[in-house]
């Protein structure tokens, strides 16, 4: 015979745990050094917002799919295209920026940035986004794009697994570690023969 329900979920939980317990092992933040040829830009950053069961509540509403929701920050080598950052979860209704500078920002070197969308406009010195003056040159600014575009693939890959895809309708103390088990699994996919595709950037102009 099978399992009973309770039986189940005790185990599946006490398994994401130590799958999410994998965090420091795999995703490394010093890991966004790999491949380096000197730019200034290291790591893409964007948010995620990822659906969960809530009574309305304006500051968790996501306006990516009109509901409530958690938000997870992700960093990306450019370089390899590997996940070396996550952060959250946050309120669907913070915005980008206001999660970078609580965490992120800092953990950047004095001369060092990031690549990421409009939404992180407001942190000209630590974060480069689509505004004109950020990319010296077209070439740059096309490569910053195809960054963009690789980070997008990869927060796709992360909602491949249903937990991140469907709302979550479990205790929400359960949902960060469910996140950080997937990006555990994705990354080490990543590691062992299926990365995302690769881009090339230089910004040492």
């Amino acid at each position: 015979g099978g399992v009973d329900e309770q039986t189940f979920r005790k185990w599946s939980h006490a398994f994401v745990e130590a799958i999410s317990f994998l965090e420091y092992p795999v995703i490394l933040w010093e890991a966004r050094f790999t491949g380096d040829t000197g730019n200034q830009a290291l790591v893409t950053i964007d948010g995620t917002d990822v659906p969960v069961q809530l009574g309305f509540d304006e500051r968790f509403f996501s306006v990516k799919f009109c509901s409530g929701g958690l938000k997870y920050e992700v960093g990306v080598c450019i370089a390899t295209g590997h996940i070396v950052w996550i952060n959250g979860p946050f309120r669907c209704g913070e915005n980008d920026i206001n999660v970078a500078r609580q965490s992120i920002v800092g953990k950047l070197t004095d001369d060092e940035m990031a690549v990421a969308d409009r939404g992180y406009q407001g942190e000209d010195w630590h974060i480069k986004t689509p505004l004109a003056h950020h990319a010296r040159t077209a070439k740059e600014g096309e490569m910053m794009g195809a960054a963009r575009a690789r980070h997008e693939t990869v927060n796709k890959r992360l909602k491949i697994f249903e937990v991140l895809k469907r709302t979550f309708r479990h205790d929400l103390l359960l949902h960060s570690s469910c996140f950080r088990a997937v990006a555990v699994i994705t990354q080490l996919n990543f590691n062992h023969g299926e990365p995302p595709f690769q881009v090339e950037y230089y910004d040492d102009l």
